[in-house]
């Protein structure tokens, strides 16, 4: 099996940009709800999702990562520090996963399969390898820290040529979705 590269996901790490300069990834926690929260508008606004000023998600999103953020055994995002438009420092790119309980199978036994999502930039530090960063130290973590053998991920046009870059393929089973309007 590959490893990933970047080092350990307990904590800080750094990882090489595009540019070749050191970049610092650290574990994101639950003060960094609103940050992980503000980076996923910035995400979904690129993927062209229209619904982005209804009311209420974002207060909802942002106790989503609060809670989910305190079981550091089943869900983890990583994230770059820098400036931010309003001149403070805080979160510019950011990855997260989870892993979710299947029944086990030949290839998968532990049952586990991981999900990478909210991979975002801020727009003004993007094409620095921030998110590549976030994602290896993400990978890094699945290795690391859990059983699963698979790891899935929903790529934009935009963003497939780093998760190909970085070993995800496309998968061989014949999975649909059913969405279910409410």
């Amino acid at each position: 099996m590959v490893t990933p590269h970047g080092g350990s996901a307990a904590g800080a790490t750094s990882a090489p940009t595009l540019d070749g300069v050191e970049v610092q990834v650290r574990r994101a926690g639950v003060e960094d709800a609103a940050a992980l929260t503000r980076l996923r508008k910035h995400m979904l606004e690129a993927m062209g999702v229209s619904q982005l000023e209804e009311p209420g998600w974002q207060a909802t999103c942002e106790r989503w990562f609060a809670e989910r953020l305190t079981e550091p055994a089943r869900v983890v995002a990583f994230v770059v520090d820098g400036p931010l438009p309003d001149g403070t420092v805080g979160p510019v790119a950011c990855a997260a996963g989870d892993f979710h309980d299947h029944a086990p199978e030949p290839w998968n036994p532990s049952g586990r399969r991981g999900h990478v999502f909210n991979v975002s930039t801020e727009p003004d530090a993007r094409r620095r390898g921030y998110a590549r960063a976030c994602v290896r130290a993400l990978m890094q973590w699945f290795f690391d820290e859990s059983e699963v053998t698979r790891v899935g991920l929903a790529a934009t046009e935009h963003g497939r040529a780093l998760y190909e870059q970085l070993g995800f393929a496309e998968p061989h089973g014949h999975e649909l979705v059913w969405r279910i309007a409410r």
